[in-house]
């Protein structure tokens, strides 16, 4: 369930532009590039008092709503319990698209494109979520006009290059795994499972640091959830912490790569890790202390792993 799961949240990611060879490197303003530093570090207040600062005159207001949705999805799974995270994420999804919807498809840029593209996705992530399945695939096919102009686009941009991986592996692999969604992608292009890995393996290598760190994360999930290569998958795990210690996110799935491998001592340990991690980081409120503790603590006991060294 929790593949599928997955799956589902890449499947609403999908984009029908394949990029080979040398890629447009997309050049975010810095003053982005820290808010993502900020939330990869889980310092999500810091994060978001960087975005509120952010000069809407110089930089693109699509990305600053972008990086404003995204944020508001980390406040989100980190537990805390403050604010409604998912109104506010929905609001402000639904405005952009407003916005930008009325603009014929012929007149938008690439960016304005790749805008209406992850603002649909986003809204279908919450939906999903949410466990609000009909609604999130309503959101998802509202994408197609705006995926089909971006197939005819001969321009090569990394963010495209991006979706294109997780699309061609997670399209691929889920008519594999779950043949009932086969009929989904009966109009859909053709995916490549092996082609799409190899794709966001070049993203993880790319100068830009949402672009890499996206990818860094897909391919260790990939590597441990449906590849069983768990190996690499922790590899990609320890690289992550090693940026980012304080993310109890990274730190929780390093336990689940030891976990499905079997490995239930080492798991017991870096679940040991989690908690004092989320008991010594800062910026963290308690709600966030606990809950991706609870959570890893959940997947222990189900697979009845007594919790004491």
């Amino acid at each position: 369930m929790a593949t599928l799961r997955l799956t589902l949240i890449i499947i609403l990611l999908l984009t029908t532009h394949l990029l080979m060879g040398q890629a447009r490197i997309s050049n975010d303003p810095p003053e982005v590039i820290a808010v993502f530093e900020a939330m990869y570090q889980y310092d999500l207040r810091e994060a978001e008092k960087m975005l509120n600062s952010l000069d809407q005159k110089r930089i693109n207001s699509n990305l600053i709503e972008l990086t404003r949705a995204n944020l508001l999805w980390w406040w989100l799974i980190s537990g805390d319990e403050s604010r409604d995270y998912a109104r506010e994420m929905e609001s402000g999804l639904k405005s952009l698209i407003d916005k930008q919807k009325l603009k014929p498809i012929e007149r938008m840029s690439q960016d304005e494109l790749f805008t209406m593209v992850h603002a649909y996705a986003y809204l279908t992530r919450l939906d999903i979520f949410r466990e609000k399945y009909f609604k999130g695939i309503l959101n998802l096919s509202s994408t197609m006009k705006y995926l089909e102009a971006i197939l005819v686009q001969h321009d090569r941009y990394d963010k495209f290059m991006l979706v294109a991986g997780l699309y061609h592996y997670f399209a691929s692999a889920t008519m594999t795994e779950y043949p009932i969604f086969i009929p989904f992608f009966a109009l859909a292009p053709k995916s490549n499972r092996q082609l799409g890995y190899q794709l966001l393996k070049k993203c993880s290598a790319m100068p830009n640091l949402l672009i890499q760190n996206e990818a860094l994360y897909y391919t260790m999930k990939i590597n441990y959830q449906l590849e069983k290569k768990f190996n690499e998958a922790l590899l990609i795990a320890d690289q992550l912490i090693q940026s980012y210690p304080n993310n109890l996110t990274y730190q929780f799935h390093r336990m689940m790569i030891l976990l499905d491998a079997g490995r239930d001592t080492d798991a017991l340990v870096q679940y040991q890790r989690l908690r004092q991690v989320s008991a010594t980081a800062p910026y963290l409120n308690q709600s966030q202390r606990d809950h991706m503790v609870d959570e890893a603590r959940k997947k222990l006991e189900k697979k009845k792993i007594n919790l004491t060294i």
